[in-house]
Formats: structure tokens, sequence, C-alpha cells
């Protein structure tokens, strides 16, 4: 069983028994902050206010920031580099894909990505499970890109992030900028779902509600 846990913009959690993975902490940008939150692993994608706050979480947990090839706690994680923009970081600078795998599915979260992925870096990916992609546009990519790279990269399940809410006061898209490109989409009246062999089976968009 493998637990998925979206805290709203780009920040989750990720775990099964034997481990936990939190992804993009932020700082205070209007969606509740957690409270006593540990993880084994914490990731950031790069080094903004809204993906790094490593302090919001209890412990000593290990940190991944840095492209490489790095296994924890029977994880195996790899950073891919990338882009904030469209411009080989001349605007943003750069951003990290982390692709690892829980309970032999493996995941994608694409942090920041600004720009469509190229032929080498879907080859470096390779097969995924789970795609966690930004699709507001502004600071990443948008959401017909967003598409695009879905198609190229086949996963069984997506989670779209880092879109406009109520709470958000960011210049980017609402949900429905992606949405509406799509035939279906799951929603949750929650913001954790627990994945079963059956969630697997056809591919799947998948939306929560933040807490």
């Amino acid at each position: 069983m493998i637990r998925v846990q979206w805290f709203g913009h780009s920040m989750w959690k990720i775990w099964i028994n034997e481990v936990s993975i939190v992804l993009d902490p932020f700082e205070d940008i209007g969606y509740p902050m957690p409270k006593n939150l540990t993880a084994d692993i914490v990731t950031s994608s790069h080094a903004h206010y809204d993906h790094n706050n490593f302090a919001l979480i209890a412990g000593k947990p290990q940190i991944v920031n840095s492209e490489g090839v790095f296994e924890f706690f029977g994880v195996k994680i790899k950073t891919i580099p990338t882009w904030h923009d469209a411009e080989e970081g001349a605007k943003r600078g750069k951003n990290l894909l982390f692709k690892f795998e829980l309970a032999e599915k493996i995941f994608l979260h694409c942090g920041d990505l600004g720009h469509d992925l190229t032929a080498d870096m879907i080859g470096e990916i390779g097969k995924i499970d789970v795609l966690m992609i930004p699709v507001g546009g502004f600071y990443t990519i948008d959401a017909k890109t967003a598409l695009n790279i879905v198609q190229n990269l086949k996963p069984k399940i997506i989670f779209p992030m880092h879109y406009k809410t109520e709470v958000l006061d960011f210049p980017i898209a609402y949900k429905e900028s992606y949405l509406d490109l799509i035939d279906s989409y799951r929603k949750v009246d929650s913001n954790v779902i627990e994945l079963t062999k059956n969630d697997f089976k056809t591919q799947q968009t998948i939306i929560f509600n933040y807490k």
C-alpha cells in the first residue's frame, strides 16, 4: 500500500510502512502549514522558498537537492537536471526532476519544470508509473506542455500540481487549464489517497483537496 498526501502547490508526502519521502516543502504561501510532519527523506527541486523549507520537517531527514544518484533506507533516487524556464535557466535557474521507486512503482516529481522535455530527457527518465507535474504556467510549463509530457511519458497516474487556488496568490492558471484538455479525471475529497494495484490498471488523472 502506497500512501500519497498533497499539501498544496508542489509539496507531497509519499510513504509505505518502511520509509517516507517529503517533496518540495514550502514556506507559508497560503496553504495550511503542516505540524509535526516527519519524513526519512526530503527532496527539493530548486532553492526557492516555496520548494525548500527543510525546517518544516521534524527530526533529521536525509536531504536530496543536488544532481546525482542516491540511496537512503533502500530507496534509490535519481535526479535529472532541467531548467526552471524555457531559456536554459536564464530567467529562473535550474530545476531537478526526482525519480524514485517505492513498492515497485516508479515516481517522477517534476518540481518547477519550465520547458518541454527533450528526447534525451525522456529516454533518461524511462518508464514511470506516477507523475507529479506542474500545469499552472508562468513560473513553470503550462497545461498544454504538461499534457505533451504526459503523452510522451505515459504514466498510469497523473497528479497535476503547482496551479492557482483560492489560497494561493501567484499569477498562475487554475487546474481547469489542464483538466479542460483531458477526457476525464478523478476527484478525491481529501488530500490523502492510498494507491492499490487496481489504481494502476488504466491511466487516470487524480485531483485532491488540500487540508
